[in-house]
């Protein structure tokens, strides 16, 4: 058998108080969780929050069935603080990552929003000195435009071209 400091050490801390309730003959534990702890009963034993401010809440563990011994509701206030532990690990993991991805954004923003000012900056001045050195060259006159001259098609039909195909006709016919 442990003793009673071993069996109780995951929920030092926590564990308020040992109360025996006469009425129902039964034990009941009293713990202090951080306020935003979560916890739930099940159908064998019980939760209800005897106090609470801003600082946390007071809750009482209790039997619904007897049976439930008092090893039961150290193991049930142990599930509830492991349960909440691995919640809050989970939400700095989260947080973390956050804030790692805020700086990683930070970053390329500032890289862009620099190459965007750069860009501002020295583009028209690049234009500008471009297009100037170009309105200082001489111009080179441009050769006129020639009209585009049709491309030969075939040979229009000629008026005897179209009488003898209409006097073979006509004798084909008769």
């Amino acid at each position: 058998m442990k003793t009673i400091e071993a069996a109780l050490h995951p929920t030092d801390g926590y564990i308020n108080s040992f109360v025996r309730n006469t009425e129902k003959g039964w034990w009941e534990l009293e713990v202090g969780l951080p306020k935003t702890w979560v916890f739930d009963e099940n159908d064998k034993i019980g939760c209800e929050i005897v106090f609470e401010n801003e600082f946390g809440k007071l809750i009482k563990v209790s039997s619904k069935k007897t049976g439930i011994v008092i090893d039961d509701l150290v193991t049930f206030v142990e599930i509830i603080i492991a349960t909440n532990q691995k919640i809050a690990e989970k939400e700095k993991q989260f947080t973390d990552k956050m804030q790692e991805m805020k700086g990683v954004l930070e970053k390329e923003a500032k890289k862009f929003y620099a190459e965007l000012d750069e860009l501002k900056e020295n583009s028209f001045k690049n234009l500008n000195a471009t297009f100037a050195k170009g309105l200082d060259k001489p111009k080179t006159p441009r050769k006129p435009r020639t009209p585009r001259t049709p491309k030969p098609t075939e040979a229009p039909l000629s008026t005897e071209t179209v009488s003898e195909e209409t006097e073979t006709l006509e004798s084909l016919q008769r």
